[in-house]
């Protein structure tokens, strides 16, 4: 079996159209358990598309994606659905929280979808509510909220399902910095306590908090190393 969670080999995904276009190169690439990674790059270069595929929204044109040592190109949908559900977790830059809901009912709502017994989802939900510091807002509804606590809800909400692999994108895109800083401080929480987290990102001060970079630009991966030696794009 191997150590790694995530293995792609020369991953390529082409949009058919009048002019197909060419949005993933051929692209090799894993992650390791435990593993604090930043896909970093401009809009366009391609590190949103290798998201949907990773997070199995999506399918690849050509090559193999591995997910914890399973060929995802021979899954049914019901299996790819399943495999989502139970081992990935995924924290957008708008949040998507259902509005005239409460934290706890917000955090609650993917073990509806899970095998996880109803009568354990209070617990399981306030687990990670905790773990985000939000007991004291778990009546309230999104609005009332601030942008970072509502990305910590996100996370929560991410969480609740104990998934292996934690996909953060664009988290602190639509925050102030105070805000990012906190949400990227649970981002390396989560990290420390032994989850995976993958991290897309188009700014480099953000991607430098993570352990290891991999840089995108056109559709390729052009360099990969630590944090704290990501080039600048020409």
């Amino acid at each position: 079996m191997s150590a790694n969670l995530i293995e792609t080999k020369e991953l390529k995904k082409v949009f058919e159209g009048e002019t197909p276009t060419i949005a993933l190169h051929d692209i090799d690439f894993t992650v390791r358990k435990g593993e604090f990674v930043a896909i970093v790059g401009p809009s366009g270069s391609g590190k949103s598309t290798l998201l949907q595929i990773l997070g199995l929204l999506d399918a690849p044109t050509s090559g193999s994606y591995v997910l914890l040592n399973r060929d995802t190109s021979t899954l049914t949908d019901e299996e790819l659905a399943e495999l989502r559900n139970r081992t990935l977790g995924f924290v957008f830059q708008s949040f998507n929280l259902l509005a005239r809901t409460s934290v706890l009912e917000n955090v609650k709502l993917p073990l509806a979808y899970s095998k996880f017994p109803s009568k354990s989802w209070d617990k399981m939900a306030m687990e990670q509510i905790s773990l985000v510091g939000l007991e004291h807002r778990i009546n309230h509804e999104p609005s009332q909220l601030s942008g970072g606590e509502r990305q910590r809800v996100a996370i929560a909400r991410a969480l609740v399902t104990n998934p292996d692999i934690i996909f953060a994108d664009e988290p602190t895109g639509n925050l102030d910095s105070a805000s990012g800083k906190a949400v990227m401080d649970v981002l390396i929480k989560l990290h420390q306590i032994g989850k995976t987290v993958i991290l897309i990102t188009h700014d480099r001060n953000v991607a430098k908090r993570a352990e290891r970079a991999v840089l995108f630009k056109d559709g390729a991966i052009v360099w990969e190393g630590s944090v704290n030696g990501i080039p600048e794009l020409s």
